[in-house]
């Protein structure tokens, strides 16, 4: 097997593995970790998932027990602005040669793998893996581990955390997961782990149900958002105060309802982990990490003049949390730019612009999956539209023709893309 000693012809490898394995389980994962002495179990972890709202949630929680000093790690996908924002420590990216380290590591057990008969690890299984062996050699007080697909297959449910986290239910990965929000919250009540309490910020009565069988057939505390004791003063793009079971004016950065729903799940987590581990957190400190959290390409500011925001978004449920809080901003004209993968609910999506947005531009982000900006723009029953195919070209549409607000959504694809361009526009 060939080792790597440059990090682009790593990366490269690294992204052409396999996404999907045709054995669904996980005995491969176990397997890998197994060979590694079990590096998941020597370090405290946070699992968390959900449709929508697992990148913020592990970010205000991150950014609160940073606050208070503890050593934390994250491993969240996909990255927006490197490949190495995956994992984290103490909010700085594994480097390159960390990354090269870890990836050797597990490449010197590649021949003893298909001597044993199992499968190579596939590209999220090999990056789980590389992570936690990583975490396993950090003096490590908290990890915070997102789940990347559903939960009870996934490559990271080999972990026992202290603590698990359901964002959110939605629509989204319905071929893996279930073509109903009941079963695709069954796959993400996988994490639920004997005795582990279980956090969530869903509303929907029939899931909050759901999730409380689960948790007594596991013998877990069920916590949920308290949505009665949220009082909202101010919601705007610059920031939201809040107040929330007796914590008085918290602010949070990131705008919109979703965002201060994502907040009050992490303070639940951590309030629950302040009475019963040895996580401390001062309510002064919890004020600070919350203010400071930021989260590349969800409802972004990349540019002041003209007012370009960014935002990832790109499920239905997303999309709708988005449209409520633009219909909510006090502008006379606004512009959404455009570009969706090919495997989501276009129309759907579309449909919720048309109805938002006083023009609509249809792009086409690089990567494979995009779908053509000529299908969405035919999708699309607004009187003001136009397609402009190259993302350079809309990028520079919106900088010569101003209006009061556009928004770039539909894919992290998209944002991934298009914001180093924006913010490289705005340097020259």
């Amino acid at each position: 097997m060939q080792f790597f000693t440059d990090i682009n012809s790593f990366i490269e490898f690294v992204e052409s593995r396999k996404r999907f394995s045709k054995k669904v389980s996980l005995e491969n994962m176990e397997y890998f970790v197994s060979l590694f002495d079990h590096p998941e179990n020597k370090f405290k972890s946070i699992h968390v998932t959900g449709t929508n709202g697992k990148g913020s949630t592990v970010s205000y929680l991150k950014n609160i027990y940073l606050k208070n000093g503890y050593n934390v790690a994250t491993y969240t996908s996909p990255y927006v602005i490197k490949f190495n924002e995956r994992i984290t420590y103490n909010n700085e990216y594994i480097s390159d040669e960390d990354l090269l380290k870890y990836g050797n590591m597990i490449l010197s057990k590649y021949d003893y793998i298909e001597n044993s008969g199992y499968e190579l690890p596939g590209f999220f299984e090999f990056l789980t893996l590389l992570a936690f062996l990583y975490f396993a050699d950090l003096n490590i007080d908290i990890a915070i581990i997102e789940v990347g697909i559903g939960g009870r297959l996934d490559a990271t449910n080999v972990i026992t955390p202290i603590a698990s986290v359901i964002t959110s239910v939605g629509m989204d990965h319905t071929e893996q997961l279930g073509n109903s929000k009941e079963l695709i919250l069954n796959e993400k009540l996988g994490i639920v782990k004997e005795c582990i309490p279980l956090f969530t910020a869903v509303k929907e009565d029939a899931l909050i149900n759901q999730m409380k069988e689960k948790c007594i057939s596991t013998s877990s505390d069920f916590i949920k958002v308290d949505y009665e004791n949220l009082k909202i003063k101010k919601m705007d793009l610059d920031s939201s105060i809040f107040s929330y079971k007796g914590f008085n004016d918290l602010k949070i950065k990131l705008p919109g309802m979703h965002q201060i729903e994502n907040s009050i799940l992490a303070i639940e987590v951590i309030n629950f982990l302040n009475k019963k581990s040895n996580l401390r957190v001062s309510c002064e400190l919890l004020y600070e990490g919350l203010i400071s959290t930021t989260w590349p390409g969800r409802l972004e500011c990349v540019s002041k003049n003209p007012l370009i925001y960014i935002d990832g978004g790109h499920n239905i449920d997303c999309i709708k949390r988005v449209c409520e809080f633009v219909n909510n901003l006090n502008f006379n004209y606004k512009r959404v730019v455009i570009s969706i993968s090919d495997d989501k609910d276009k129309k759907s999506m579309i449909d919720l612009f048309d109805h938002t947005f006083n023009e609509l531009i249809f792009t086409k982000y690089t990567y494979k999956r995009s779908a053509s900006s000529s299908e969405l723009f035919e999708l699309s029953n607004s009187s003001n539209k136009i397609i402009i195919k190259d993302i350079d070209d809309a990028i520079d549409y919106c900088f010569n023709n101003q209006c009061e607000f556009t928004l770039f959504i539909g894919s992290l694809y998209l944002i991934s893309e298009i914001r180093p361009l924006i913010l490289n526009y705005k340097k020259n």
